[in-house]
Parts: C-alpha cells; sequence; structure tokens
C-alpha cells in the first residue's frame, strides 16, 4: 500500500487527508452487498451487521443493526493516546491517528479496504475560512431507525453498528478523561454512499465519552475515492474559477473598491477547492448478494422478524415509501 499526505508538507498549510493507494484484496472480509431494489447487506464474511431498505422515492433508507459488529482496529492504550495527541491547530496529531488506523486497517483481514484509492481525511474546512472546525455529530438510533437524506443535519448524522455504552461505564469513563485532557484518540467513521451516511467503524466507546462530556469527538472519515468523480469536480472547479475571475478582473480593470482582494480571495478559494478534490466521498463498492432479493428477505427475517414484518406491511401498497401521512414506520427503537 502506497501512502501520501495531502497538502504533501506542512509549508502547503494544515494537514487535510492521507491518501491510501491500495492493491489488494479483490473483496474485503467487511463490505456492502446489494440485492437490487435498494435491498443491502453490511457483513463481516457470513456474519450479517446491517440490513437496510432504500425507499423508492429516495427520500431516505431504513435499517436495522444486529448489534454483531466489532472493530476491526485493535484496542489503543493510554499511554498511546497521550504519545500521540490530537489537540494541535495544524492537524499533525490527526495525521499520526490517520496513519495509526491505515495501518491497523492494512493489517488485519476484517477490515472494509479493498483494491483501489481511499482517503482518511479530517473535518472537511469551513468555506468562509478554510479551516475545519469540530461539528457535533448526530447518532442515529442504535438499533433501527431512518436515514433521512433530506433533513437539517443529514451532514452530520452518523450510525454506531453497535449500541453505545453507558456514561458510567468504566471504559467509558476512561475515555471521557482522556477528552477532557484533549488526547482521544478520534472516532473512525466509514462513508457508506449507499447510505448516504458514515458508520462508526471504530471508537464506539469514544463517542461515547464525548457525548457524556457534551462535546464533539475528534473525528476521522474513511471513504473510497472514484477518479471519475474526481475527474468531474476537477472540471467543474475550473469552469467556475475561470467564470468568477474573468467578472472579478472586469472590476478590477474599472477600479471597483475591493475588487483586488475579491480577486485574491477567489484564488485560495480555488486552491482550496483543488486540494478538496481528491478527498470527497466517492461511490463505495458492493457486491452481489448471492440469492438477491429472496436472500435478503430470508437474512431479515432471521435477524431482525419485528422489522422486517414492519417494512413488509409497508410495502403493502406504498412501494416501501412511508405512508401518505409522512409518518415513518421505521423509527422505533
Amino acid at each position: 500500500m502506497r501512502r501520501s499526505n495531502l497538502p504533501a508538507s506542512s509549508a502547503a498549510g494544515a494537514w487535510e487527508a492521507l491518501v491510501l493507494d491500495v492493491g489488494e484484496p479483490t473483496r474485503p472480509a467487511l463490505r456492502v452487498e446489494a440485492a437490487g431494489g435498494g435491498l443491502l447487506v453490511l457483513r463481516r464474511g457470513d456474519a450479517v451487521l446491517l440490513l437496510a431498505n432504500v425507499a423508492d422515492d429516495h427520500f431516505g433508507v431504513a435499517y436495522v443493526a444486529t448489534g454483531h459488529h466489532r472493530s476491526p482496529v485493535p484496542p489503543t492504550s493510554a499511554a498511546r493516546a497521550a504519545a500521540v495527541g490530537t489537540a494541535d491547530a495544524g492537524g499533525a496529531g490527526l495525521a499520526r491517528w490517520a496513519h495509526h488506523f491505515a495501518t491497523a486497517l492494512t493489517g488485519t483481514g476484517d477490515g472494509p479496504l479493498h483494491a483501489g484509492r481511499w482517503v482518511i481525511a479530517g473535518e472537511p474546512a469551513q468555506p468562509d475560512s478554510g479551516t475545519s472546525q469540530r461539528r457535533m455529530p448526530v447518532p442515529l438510533p442504535q438499533h433501527r431507525g431512518w436515514i433521512d437524506w433530506f433533513g437539517g443535519d443529514r451532514h452530520r448524522q452518523i450510525l454506531p453498528l453497535r449500541p453505545l455504552a453507558s456514561p458510567g461505564d468504566s471504559r467509558v469513563k476512561a475515555y471521557r478523561k482522556q477528552f477532557r485532557e484533549g488526547v482521544l484518540p478520534p472516532v473512525l467513521l466509514w462513508w457508506i454512499s449507499g447510505l448516504d451516511c458514515h458508520v462508526v467503524l471504530d471508537g464506539h466507546d469514544r463517542l461515547a465519552a464525548a457525548l457524556a462530556e457534551d462535546g464533539p469527538p475528534p473525528l476521522l472519515r474513511l471513504s473510497s475515492v472514484s477518479q471519475r468523480q474526481v475527474d468531474a469536480d476537477t472540471d467543474t472547479a475550473v469552469r467556475r474559477y475561470a467564470t468568477t475571475t474573468e467578472a472579478v478582473r472586469h472590476q478590477v480593470a474599472a477600479g471597483t473598491p475591493g475588487a483586488a482582494d475579491a480577486l485574491a480571495a477567489t484564488h485560495r478559494r480555488f486552491a482550496r477547492e483543488l486540494g478538496g478534490v481528491g478527498t470527497g466521498y466517492g461511490t463505495s463498492r458492493a457486491w452481489p448478494l448471492r440469492g438477491g432479493p429472496a436472500t435478503w428477505h430470508r437474512l431479515a427475517e432471521a435477524h431482525a422478524p419485528d422489522w422486517h414484518a414492519e417494512i413488509s406491511a409497508a410495502d403493502d401498497g406504498y412501494g416501501r415509501r412511508p405512508p401518505p401521512d409522512g409518518r415513518r414506520p421505521h423509527l422505533s427503537p
């Protein structure tokens, strides 16, 4: 596996992401399988971790988690957490953790990495300042629920793959202390495009600790990279930059007050956009579920019979859309 930091040196600005070029495997143990018709399974080997049912109207997806997830990343000692740290303005701590997670994920047979390009990125830069800022995540119900693709919190939604421990749990209490000291290791999220949502890959107890302390946890986001999307986003950024600079240069030539500053800001914005193109979320790969919809329904009946009965009832006359009154039938925990 080949690794490269973005930007390549600290002189070019704060750390943004770690790019991974992975050579193998072709099919990972932790993977998404698709049955067709919006039916998805997240599994590790033969173990079913999550079942999902995308609404035909594409307003969201109903899901149920089995609670069988286990992190592919080995536990991190308190001494290791203190040595790496996270609280630095330039992102060096997050960069070290990104390399830590990359090493762990490539050294296990239970992770999601497969051949191709991947990115482990920090918080996205804010449009106005170009700096990253922690935002409070919105954890979704831990057993079953509805991922709303058009809600106001959709960009902050994260899906735990197992129940979060209580604030008084001994491990959570230890992590709460690390949070207060500014050395809590990041929670590692994994972007799954079929859900249009991040799932918690590693760090459920660290997430619980940060929430118990009423603060946003440090986050790192794992996602695959689509070269087609990179090319399209690059083309869009270049065309927008060309159009904007042409208009602003006319204002500069006309002596419009503030136009020169606006032109400089346009150059900076373009540089940020180009730097972020390679760290965007690509389409997650899904493998065919052998047996198609029949297998999916059999798995749902076996692992979550009540949930399966509920969504099967919603299918009757609605094609997996919610009832006309807008009531989502999949929200009960």
